[in-house]
């Protein structure tokens, strides 16, 4: 989403449909960032047995049973958004503990990958967003 888009929406008073997209587009590539340890992020961010992983993965297997590794990012989406449906409607409680969950791993992607700390401050700065996004037209030139 590029800072006129956000913009936009913002002028048009949507901030929950901007969050609602940023929270998506985290979990989202967050799914898509960890896919192979997806289990270890799991266990992180919330008591889940083998079986709740296996039925997880269970959809996406092919006939052999065999979670193709281009395709792991699947069910690791899958239990993102079940698990972000479980910790409620705040999406910056979704991704602050997302962000926790995934500095918890072992040799955790967060170091190398700055997206969900920059969303986290995003997400953090929304009302603020908003609220230039009404300003007075002098005051458009503040970068967002």
């Amino acid at each position: 989403m590029t800072r006129i888009e956000l913009n936009a929406l913002l002028k048009m008073d949507c901030q929950g449909l901007v969050a609602r997209l940023v929270m998506d587009f985290v979990l989202l590539t967050t799914a898509v960032e960890v896919a192979g340890r997806w289990r270890e992020l799991a266990e992180r961010l919330v008591k889940v047995s083998r079986q709740q992983m296996d039925a997880y993965e269970a959809p996406h297997r092919d006939k052999n049973g065999v979670v193709d590794s281009e395709a792991m990012w699947k069910p690791a989406y899958d239990f993102l958004v079940t698990w972000a449906a479980q910790i409620g409607d705040s999406y910056r409680d979704v991704i602050q503990e997302l962000h926790m969950g995934i500095d918890k791993m072992k040799n955790p992607i967060t170091k190398r990958w700055k997206h969900l700390t920059g969303t986290l401050l995003l997400v953090n700065c929304l009302e603020a967003l908003r609220s230039s996004a009404f300003s007075p037209s002098s005051q458009d030139d503040y970068a967002i």
